[in-house]
C-alpha cells in the first residue's frame, strides 16, 4: 500500500475530486473488485494527463480504467491512484473522427453510422472505450481498430504528449505494443507491488484516437449495424460479465472448446460459465474476484486436460490475484 504521507500528498495535489478507499466493483463490468487507495474521475484528455503526471511526480502506483471491461480487479483492490476515464469528446469532420480515449466505442460506432461512414459497424453495441480498444486492438466480425486508426495522441513515459501513427502500435490479434501481461488502456501494471524502473507498454496513456473512415451508404450501414447489434443480443449473455474471457486459439473458438470440455454452466461461488456462450463468465450474484479466478483456472485446466489446448486469457488480471 502507498505510504500514508505519499498518499495524503497525492490526494491534496489531485484536489477535492479525489476520494479515498473507493470500491472498484461498480466501475467494472463484472461488478467485482476491492478498493482503490485513491480514486478520481476525469472528464477530459487534459484532466487525464494531469492525473497521471501527478501520480508519477509522487512516485505512486496508478491505473487508468475506462468502462472496466476485459479486466478482473482483485478482491484486494488496487494500490495508489485509480483514474476513471470519462474523457468522451468526439469530433467528426469529413471522414476523420477524433475521439477522446474515454468515449464509449459503441457510441463512436453509432455516430459514424449515422454520418454515413463505414469502418466501425463491427463495433456496434460493443462495450468498452476507445482507449482500451486501441491498446487491445479490439475487433469483431472481420474488423478491428487497426483497420481504421490513423494515429493516436499519447502521453509518454517522459511526460510529453505525442501523436503516434498507426504503425507505431505494432498491432496484432487483440493486442499491441502497449498491451502487456497486466496492463490495460495504457496504464502501469500493478500485480504484486513491485515496479520496474524501465518503461513498459503500460507506461503510455492513450489520450485521443484519430480514426479514418470510409464514405458509405447510410441505409446499408444502418442495416449492417442493426444486424450486428442483434447478433450480439442473441449470442452474448446479459448481466455482469468481463466480455470474452479467453482469446480464440488459431483456427478454433475458445467458447467451443470450453463447451466441448463439458463446462457450460459450471459455477464457483457467484461466478458461472454462461449457458449461452461458454467464453463468457457471469456474475450471477455475489461473485468475488477469487471466484472468477478459480473458474478461469478450472476452465484452463480442463480444456488442457481433455483437449490438449492451453487457453490464453483475453482479460487482464489487475492487482494481487489470490490463488484459487
Amino acid at each position: 500500500m502507498v505510504s500514508q504521507p505519499k498518499w495524503s500528498a497525492l490526494a491534496t495535489a489531485v484536489g477535492p475530486a479525489a476520494r479515498h478507499q473507493v470500491a472498484l466493483a461498480p466501475y467494472t463490468s463484472m461488478r467485482v473488485g476491492g478498493p482503490a487507495d485513491l480514486l478520481v474521475v476525469v472528464e477530459s484528455a487534459k484532466e487525464l494527463a494531469r492525473a497521471v503526471r501527478l501520480a508519477r511526480q509522487h512516485s505512486a502506483p496508478w491505473r487508468v480504467l475506462g468502462a472496466g471491461c476485459n479486466v478482473l480487479v482483485s478482491d484486494g483492490g488496487l494500490r495508489g491512484l485509480v483514474i476513471i476515464n470519462r474523457a468522451a469528446s468526439v469530433v467528426l469532420e469529413n471522414r476523420e473522427m477524433e475521439a477522446e480515449s474515454g468515449a464509449k466505442l459503441a457510441a463512436v460506432a453509432e455516430r459514424s453510422v449515422n454520418g454515413g461512414l463505414g469502418g466501425l459497424t463491427w463495433a456496434a453495441g460493443l462495450p468498452g472505450t476507445v482507449g482500451g480498444a486501441v491498446v487491445g486492438n479490439a475487433g469483431a466480425y472481420g474488423g478491428d481498430v487497426a483497420d481504421v486508426l490513423r494515429s493516436a495522441v499519447v502521453l509518454e513515459p517522459d511526460g510529453e504528449v505525442r501523436e503516434r501513427p498507426q504503425s507505431w502500435f505494432e498491432f496484432r490479434y487483440r493486442g499491441s505494443k502497449l498491451k502487456g501481461v497486466s496492463g490495460i488502456e495504457g496504464q502501469r501494471p500493478q500485480t504484486d507491488g513491485r515496479e520496474s524502473s524501465a518503461p513498459s507498454g503500460a507506461d503510455w496513456v492513450i489520450l485521443k484516437a484519430i480514426l479514418e473512415l470510409d464514405m458509405g451508404d447510410a441505409i446499408a450501414l444502418r442495416a449492417e449495424a442493426d444486424e450486428i447489434i442483434e447478433r450480439r443480443r442473441t449470442s452474448h449473455p446479459p448481466g455482469p460479465t468481463m466480455g470474452s474471457t479467453f482469446k480464440n486459439p488459431p483456427g478454433d473458438h475458445a467458447g467451443r472448446l470450453i463447451e466441448q470440455a463439458g463446462l457450460k454452466g459450471h459455477r464457483i461461488g457467484g461466478a458461472q460459465i454462461s449457458e449461452q456462450h461458454a467464453n463468457f463468465f457471469i456474475n450471477v450474484g455475489g461473485a468475488t474476484a477469487h471466484d472468477v479466478r478459480g473458474l478461469i483456472q478450472h476452465a484452463q485446466m480442463e480444456v488442457a486436460r481433455k483437449l490438449g489446448v492451453r487457453l490464453e486469457l483475453e482479460v487482464e488480471l489487475l492487482g494481487r490475484q489470490e490463488t484459487a
